[in-house]
């Protein structure tokens, strides 16, 4: 079995209208929303602060190159605690198409058993889509996760339609659930 997480980078800015899309950062809201996240994920999934492990720790993250997917890839790494070797960069994922994040996926080292990937919509949205063989995810907002389980010992295998759902966290999500913890990381007139 692969483990296959997409995170939709967190909310960027558009302070410097002159900025190449490529370096615009995050957002105030994004930097708030990506900690918040990441610790949801790491509590609820990784064992973090005692919990049981649901799921193995990211062997590997896997980053667009754009400045706000970056980001929030960092923000997730320091989160786990996990070295900075284990952030990689691919250029192919700068605004990809689902095909071409397929293509990544399909090439990801086998030794690795779950990869966490940092993109953009609309592209990685409809990835999650193809690749979920019965589940359907509506959106993908900003700093939303798709955790899905591929039936499968190989990366160089991966097909549309056969991953399994374990969890779809959106920002907003983790406001209406626990707002005592999330307050802020979400648009409040609705969606993100």
């Amino acid at each position: 079995m692969k483990y296959l997480t997409v995170i939709r980078h967190a909310k960027s800015s558009w302070d410097q209208p002159g900025l190449a899309d490529h370096d615009r950062a995050l957002s105030e809201r994004g930097k708030k929303a990506a900690p918040a996240v990441a610790a949801f994920l790491h509590k609820t999934y990784f064992g973090a602060g005692g919990a049981p492990a649901l799921l193995p720790k990211p062997d590997r993250l896997v980053s667009s190159t754009a400045l706000r997917a970056l980001s929030t890839a960092q923000i997730v790494r320091e989160s786990f605690a996990l070295p900075t070797e284990h952030l990689l960069l691919d250029s192919r994922l700068y605004l990809a198409e689902a095909d071409t994040v397929l293509d990544v996926v399909r090439q990801l080292d086998e030794s690795w058993q779950h990869v966490m990937i940092f993109g953009h919509n609309p592209g990685l949205h409809e990835f999650a889509e193809r690749l979920l063989a019965r589940a359907h995810v509506a959106r993908m907002p900003t700093c939303s996760t798709v955790i899905m389980a591929l039936p499968t010992e190989y990366w160089g295998l991966a097909e549309w339609s056969m991953a399994q759902l374990i969890g779809h966290i959106t920002p907003k999500s983790l406001e209406r659930r626990f707002p005592e913890l999330y307050q802020g990381i979400s648009r409040i007139d609705g969606d993100d």
